[in-house]
């Protein structure tokens, strides 16, 4: 067990704890947000201080994530996938759907244990633009840390018994609305090819003056 030492250690407990989840250690990180939350309504911890550290710890990871996978990964899969083939023509695929769409997995990619890893290190090894990256990982890390923050504040006591049930149903949501957003974005891919081979030539001038 883990939360003692948050209780013994605080807020430098929890920003290391979720940087290094975020890492790729095996730690339960909504568990532990809940859990913060439930020693904020006992008065152990503060809330605004509790949600800002949490997610200064979470960014701080996946930025740490993304460079890695920038720096490292994609020198190294560039090198030797295309020398021992190692999938890379379905990574070129997966880089092209992650540049165009797969943005949208940073925020959702939160909610679903081992997804919010993935998601950091192959957004540098497909050198997602920065920018993109901070924008959907950084709103959408406030966004997790203050959910589960304020549930375990407001569950309380209850928060053990409840968070399971609660977690389940918010990752399941969060897989059917990732599942609309790839529907949605292959129909638009579609409609664009139909739309692209229908579209008449552009008349010439003399035409025009007919």
């Amino acid at each position: 067990m883990i939360q003692p030492y948050i209780v013994a250690y605080g807020y430098f407990a929890l920003f290391f704890l979720f940087f290094l989840g975020i890492i790729g250690m095996p730690l339960p990180e909504e568990t532990l947000l809940v859990f913060s939350g439930f020693l904020v309504s006992i008065g152990q911890l503060e809330l605004v201080q509790t949600i800002l550290v949490c997610y200064l710890g979470s960014i701080s990871a996946m930025t740490a994530a993304y460079w890695i996978g920038r720096v490292l990964g994609y020198p190294f899969v560039e090198k030797y996938g295309r020398r021992f083939g190692l999938g890379y023509a379905a990574y070129k695929r997966t880089e092209e759907w992650f540049i165009s769409i797969g943005k949208w997995s940073l925020p959702i990619g939160y909610f679903i244990p081992g997804v919010r890893q993935f998601t950091a290190y192959f957004s540098g090894i497909t050198k997602l633009p920065f920018p993109v990256f901070a924008l959907f990982t950084y709103s959408g890390g406030l966004f997790w840390s203050a959910l589960f923050v304020i549930l375990g504040w407001q569950l309380g006591a209850r928060w053990e018994q409840l968070f399971e049930l609660i977690a389940r149903n918010l990752a399941v949501f969060f897989l059917l609305l990732l599942a609309v957003i790839l529907i949605w974005s292959w129909f638009r891919r579609r409609s664009r090819e139909k739309n692209g081979r229908r579209s008449p030539l552009p008349r010439t001038k003399e035409e025009g003056t007919r």
